[in-house]
């Protein structure tokens, strides 16, 4: 319960603010992976994760992710304060890591990843652009590009019916190319400071999640609900306004593994 009050404090911090954002951090990538050569794959409708196990104790991964809203957002103004129904773009990661299953059946799993990652995201400057009045969105869009590297260690419960693992992510990261139109907030000497300076030094993230899994055996359902924070956000910039702080994942997960075929209940 403890950890469903810290992202539902975290989320509460941010749900106030219109976000207009140039970093959605990825679905976390949360394996729990069991034995040598386990492979699981996740599918979900902006992200695609795979994960194998090349020993007892070693695993790679990767993730992919892209973002494109305006197809599922309906009509301007529909959004609500937390997610931006304009940004487009996307990111992938790969990692390497340790795991461990323990426990008197091996039910429970700790790892630790550790990897790297790049991507970028555009979107329109909400503050400025008015869309009832479509003009050239170039002179209003706001781009970042980034480079990043993460650890992330998660302790899971698995089953062949159920999954529930938390994972914490901590995130450095890089952000350049950090441009603005002609028209947008870049061109606003309020409002410039705050977006060019988020590219002044690299940005630390605390990103908790919660990953549920539920099915049977080689396919389930997969929900992720994730929060992000940026940890050295210069006070008074409202640097999180440019940062998605929530992220909830639907998808399938597909587990090839041979523990199935001698688990005891």
């Amino acid at each position: 319960m403890r950890l469903l009050k810290l992202l539902a404090v975290t989320t509460a911090l941010f749900a106030t603010a219109c976000h207009t954002t140039v970093y959605v951090p990825q679905a976390i990538n949360a394996p729990a992976l069991k034995e040598k050569y386990e492979f699981k794959g996740n599918v979900g409708p902006n992200n695609a994760q795979a994960a194998f196990a090349v020993s007892d104790n070693i695993a790679i991964m990767a993730s992919g992710q892209f973002v494109y809203r305006n197809a599922f957002y309906g009509s301007e103004g529909d959004e609500d304060n937390v997610f931006d129904r304009n940004v487009h773009g996307g990111a992938f990661e790969g990692g390497l890591g340790y795991f461990k299953a323990f426990g008197s059946k091996n039910r429970a799993v700790f790892d630790v990843y550790g990897g790297l990652g790049t991507g970028g995201f555009n979107t329109l400057d909400k503050s400025y652009y008015d869309a009832s009045n479509p003009t050239n969105t170039e002179d209003y869009k706001l781009r970042s590009r980034f480079a990043k590297g993460f650890i992330q260690p998660s302790f899971g419960i698995v089953h062949p019916v159920v999954e529930a693992i938390f994972s914490t992510r901590f995130s450095v990261v890089n952000f350049y190319g950090l441009t603005a139109g002609n028209l947008a907030r870049g061109a606003d000497s309020t409002h410039s400071g705050a977006f060019y300076q988020i590219g002044s030094k690299p940005r630390f993230f605390y990103e908790p999640a919660i990953t549920f899994r539920v099915g049977y055996k080689y396919v389930k359902f997969q929900m992720q609900l994730s929060a992000a924070a940026c940890m050295n956000a210069a006070p008074g910039t409202h640097f999180n306004d440019y940062f998605q702080p929530v992220n909830l994942n639907l998808g399938a997960s597909i587990n090839i593994a041979k523990w199935y075929d001698s688990f005891k209940r």
